[in-house]
């Protein structure tokens, strides 16, 4: 292992593009597999940000032991303060932070001779024959194989009042006093949606005195960050009786993810391979990504040793991307608040019919059954929409 950069031109078998989590899951999931390579190199751009990452699940999933806290019971608080009790089992809902599970992957990696890492910035990916290169602010490295691009963006206009975006801050507090019940997690409250934008608070408690507070929209128009600031405060002390003296602030964390779909067509015929955000790993009606991220990556690692070129990185029925399109142009439209839809699946459907929908689990009747517990109209209007705008393009 080596972080020296060199002027000559260095080939890897497999380069991946990024050392975020797609990144590193990738080459966890390469090294723990048959495939025969002799170098993998991983550039990192750069020291991210922490994050926080979710997912539920009713199976052992490879990462569960870097976990900082588990859920069995989940709660959605609707407008009108009618609070819903989840139970979840057999599912558990964890939560990993991205600080913890990077320096455990990458410490396994390090152990590993036949992966590399360096940090410098990606200028470019090009083709130099049948092989293709990475042009970077350390050189160029050249890969036999493939090229696995978690890098570039995914495509979101985020000045475009039609394209979705999931927006948050998250407040980690500590508070002066035992206050929280940590074997509940809120997963929607919507008492603070006061308009037709789906806005709501999520609470993970991690033990009676520490909690992250997240204020979240689904919508198409970002605020300042201030503005979230001042929604987290104030609902820290509406609902939870927390002025400022009560708590300390221990981190922070904002992002925005893209809620849009746009379907990103990839085989692994191809030398460059798209995969993460850039891939469309992200579920566009959600803003889910880690648990997706892991099974598309694994299933990714299984076709390039059984070597099936023809297998798509991503593989959805056209039923289950109706279905994210239709959701999301509803949301767009706000033509019926955006918690008014969320309450009335959770309120008609159980917890873990809702998880396995989720995670395109269900079968066919199960998703129409799920549609007749959604308001009617706004979803009718939002499919005759798409149905036009296809017809529009397709013409």
């Amino acid at each position: 292992m080596t972080d020296n950069a060199t002027e000559n031109l260095k080939k890897y078998t497999y380069i991946i593009a990024g050392g975020g989590m797609s990144g590193l899951s990738l080459a966890y999931y390469l090294a723990e597999s048959k495939i025969p390579f002799e170098r993998i190199l991983i550039i990192d751009q750069g020291t991210e940000a922490p994050k926080t990452w979710c997912y539920w699940s009713d199976e052992t999933q490879p990462f569960e032991a870097y976990a900082e806290h588990a859920w069995k019971n989940l709660s959605v608080h609707t407008f009108a303060n009618q609070q819903l009790d989840l139970p979840i089992e057999p599912f558990v809902y964890r939560k990993i932070e991205s600080s913890t599970w990077t320096k455990a992957i990458k410490e396994k990696l390090h152990n590993n001779p036949k992966f590399e890492f360096i940090q410098a910035s990606i200028e470019s990916f090009q083709y130099q024959g049948k092989f293709t290169q990475v042009l970077t602010s350390k050189g160029v490295f050249e890969a036999t194989e493939k090229i696995f691009d978690s890098i570039s963006p995914y495509p979101c206009d985020l000045t475009n009042t039609k394209e979705l975006k999931q927006h948050f801050v998250g407040l980690f507090i500590e508070t002066n006093f035992p206050l929280f019940d940590a074997s509940k997690a809120t997963l929607f409250d919507f008492r603070i949606a006061f308009t037709n934008a789906c806005e709501f608070m999520y609470v993970l408690p991690t033990s009676a005195r520490t909690a992250l507070f997240e204020h979240t929209f689904f919508s198409s128009t970002l605020l300042e960050e201030a503005e979230y600031m001042k929604q987290i405060k104030a609902y820290l002390f509406a609902y939870h009786g927390l002025s400022d003296d009560d708590y300390e602030i221990k981190g922070t964390e904002k992002g925005i993810i893209p809620m849009n779909y746009v379907e990103i067509k990839q085989n692994l015929h191809q030398k460059i391979v798209k995969i993460g955000t850039a891939g469309g790993f992200v579920k566009s009606s959600t803003g889910y990504s880690f648990k997706r991220t892991q099974e598309l990556l694994k299933n990714l690692v299984l076709h390039l040793e059984s070597n099936q070129w023809n297998a798509n990185v991503i593989s959805q029925t056209k039923f289950k991307v109706l279905l994210d399109r239709i959701f999301i142009q509803v949301l767009v439209d706000q033509q019926v608040k955006g918690s008014t839809v969320f309450e009335k699946l959770f309120q008609k459907n159980s917890a873990q019919h809702m998880l396995r929908f989720l995670d395109e689990k269900t079968s066919f009747w199960e998703d129409l059954r799920m549609m007749t517990t959604v308001p009617t109209w706004p979803f009718m209007k939002a499919f005759f929409k798409i149905v036009i705008k296809r017809s529009t393009f397709s013409h």
